[in-house]
């Protein structure tokens, strides 16, 4: 399996898709805690949810993760603070696109 085709652990392009399946899981345990009255909430979860079917997909295309890794990055950055944990998820989003 290449990494094109999403083998556990491999990377799209320069994307470990393995370390973004970890961050999505991680957004979508915090999420789960979070009140959906929450300003921006319900669009980070949206987002969480696209990245997610991206990276799932059978063909993961870089560009496309990307793009729904940054939507994800903008989408966090409304919601900062408790659900976000103090930007440590942005910090993640950022080392994965190598910002």
């Amino acid at each position: 399996m290449t990494a094109e085709q999403g083998a556990p652990g491999a990377s799209t392009g320069h994307l470990d898709l393995g370390r973004v399946q970890r961050l999505v899981a991680d957004l979508e345990t915090e999420l789960a805690r979070a009140s959906p009255d929450e300003p921006g909430v319900a669009d980070l979860r949206e987002e969480v949810l696209t990245l997610k079917s991206l990276i799932e997909s059978p063909r993961p295309r870089h560009h496309w993760v990307a793009d729904g890794l940054q939507a994800v990055r903008e989408a966090a950055q409304a919601v900062r603070g408790e659900v976000v944990r103090e930007g440590v998820y942005l910090t993640e989003i950022g080392r994965i696109l190598g910002l």
